[in-house]
C-alpha cells in the first residue's frame, strides 16, 4: 500500500526515519578484529551498527582502549579512507597512540584533554563542521568519561576543597545530549569507557563492582559491554598447546616474560540484540589480536556449525579431523575454511 500525500509530505523533513535504510546490513556495520566479539552484537551482519554508541566497562588494565584501537586498525584495514578520533581525558594518548597493529596514525587523531568544552563544544561546532564538509569520520571514542571535569569543578581558580555535588553528571548529560545526536546522524560508530567503582550498596550477595555511570549516560548508550581478564589455566595457552610466553626473556627471578593473555567480553545490555553473549579474544602485547581462528572453533562449536563425533573427532561438512588442536590447526593454516565455518555462524542470526 503506498503512503498517502500527508505521509509523502512528512517524510520530506531530514529528521524522518528511512525505512529503506538497513541498520544491520554489512556494509553499515563497523567491525573489530576479534569474530566472537562482532558475535556478540547478535545481528544478521554480525557487526556494530554505525550510528550506535557502545559503552565498555572493566576494571582497570583490561583492554578498553585496546579494544577501541583495534577496532579502528579494522576499520583503517577495511576503509582506505576512514578516519578516526579518540578523545583521551587521561592524557594517555601519547602512549597509546598506535598500540595495536594496523592502526594508520595518519587517519587517527588523539586529543589528550579532560576539558569538557573541548571535547563535547568541540566535536558539536568544529568536527561537524568538518563532517558536513566531507570528512570522513568513522569511528569516535572517549576514553574515558569519568576523567572528563565537571564545568564548574573546571572553572579558574576553583578549589579542589569545592565539593560540587552533580556537577560532573549534570556536564556529561549535557555534553552527550551535543554529542550523540551527531554520532546518529552521520552515521558515526562511537566507543566510550566507563570506569568500575565498588558497589557499596550491593549488599553481600550483589556484584562487588559496578560501572561508574550516571543513569543519564546509561540511557544515551546503546549497548554495555563488560571486559575481564580471562585467568583460568587453558587460558594461558592457545589451542595446540603453545604458552604466551616469550622463551628467550626472562625476568631476574627466571619467570618468563609474558606476551599476551585472554579477554573475556560480554555484552550485558542491549537495545538491539540478544544480552548476556559472551566472547574471547586473545590479546598480544605486540601484534594485537591474534588467533582468530580459535574463536571461530569455539563460536561454531557451540552454535552446532562444527559436530563432535565419538570423543575428539570434529567435523564441519565433509571435513573430519581428530583432536581440537588438530582442527585449529587445520583452521589456522587454511584461511578459506575457517571464513565458511563463520558464515555458517554468522548465518545463525540471520535466520
Amino acid at each position: 500500500m503506498s503512503a498517502n500525500k500527508w505521509t509523502k509530505a512528512l517524510q520530506k523533513f531530514e529528521a524522518a526515519v528511512d525505512f529503506k535504510y538497513d541498520s544491520f546490513a554489512p556494509e553499515n556495520c563497523s567491525y573489530t578484529p576479534s569474530p566472537s566479539v562482532n558475535w556478540i552484537f547478535a545481528n544478521k551482519a554480525n557487526g556494530i551498527p554505525k550510528g550506535s554508541a557502545v559503552l565498555l566497562s572493566s576494571e582497570a588494565k583490561s583492554g578498553k582502549s585496546l579494544l577501541i584501537q583495534a577496532a579502528i586498525a579494522e576499520m583503517h584495514r577495511r576503509d582506505p579512507e576512514g578516519i578516526a578520533i579518540i578523545f583521551n581525558s587521561e592524557m594517555r594518548g601519547a602512549f597509546q597512540s598506535g598500540t595495536i597493529a594496523g592502526v594508520d596514525l595518519n587517519r587517527l587523531v588523539i586529543y589528550d584533554t579532560n576539558r569538557p568544552e573541548e571535547i563535547f563544544d568541540f566535536f558539536e561546532k568544529d568536527v561537524q563542521a568538518m563532517i558536513q564538509e566531507g570528512m570522513p569520520l568513522r569511528i569516535v571514542a572517549i576514553d574515558s568519561l569519568n576523567a572528563i571535569g565537571g564545568t564548574k569543578s573546571m572553572v579558574a581558580d576553583r578549589s579542589v576543597n569545592d565539593h560540587l555535588i552533580g556537577d560532573q553528571a549534570l556536564t556529561l548529560q549535557k555534553g552527550l545530549q551535543k554529542f550523540l545526536p551527531i554520532v546518529r546522524k552521520h552515521k558515526l560508530t562511537m566507543f566510550a569507557v566507563a570506569q568500575v567503582r565498588a558497589n557499596i550498596d550491593g549488599g553481600s550477595y550483589g556484584p562487588k563492582e559496578k560501572m561508574a555511570a550516571t543513569f543519564a549516560t546509561k540511557h544515551g548508550f546503546d549497548y554495555f559491554v563488560s571486559l575481564r581478564k580471562a585467568n583460568a589455566a587453558d587460558d594461558k595457552q592457545d589451542m595446540e598447546g603453545n604458552k604466551f610466553e616469550n622463551e628467550d626473556m626472562k625476568d631476574l627471578r627466571g619467570n618468563k616474560e609474558i606476551t599476551g593473555h585472554r579477554i573475556i567480553v560480554k555484552m550485558e545490555q542491549s537495545s538491539f540484540g540478544t544480552p548476556g553473549r559472551v566472547g574471547m579474544l586473545t590479546l598480544d602485547y605486540k601484534k594485537g589480536i591474534i588467533n582468530q581462528h580459535e574463536e571461530v572453533f569455539l563460536l561454531a562449536y557451540n552454535t552446532g556449525v562444527i559436530k563432535r563425533e565419538g570423543v575428539s573427532n570434529y567435523v564441519f561438512e565433509d571435513v573430519k579431523i581428530n583432536g581440537k588442536g588438530n582442527f585449529n590447526k587445520k583452521m589456522k593454516e587454511d584461511q578459506e575454511f575457517t571464513n565458511r565455518i563463520l558464515q555458517e555462524v554468522i548465518k545463525k542470526d540471520a535466520q
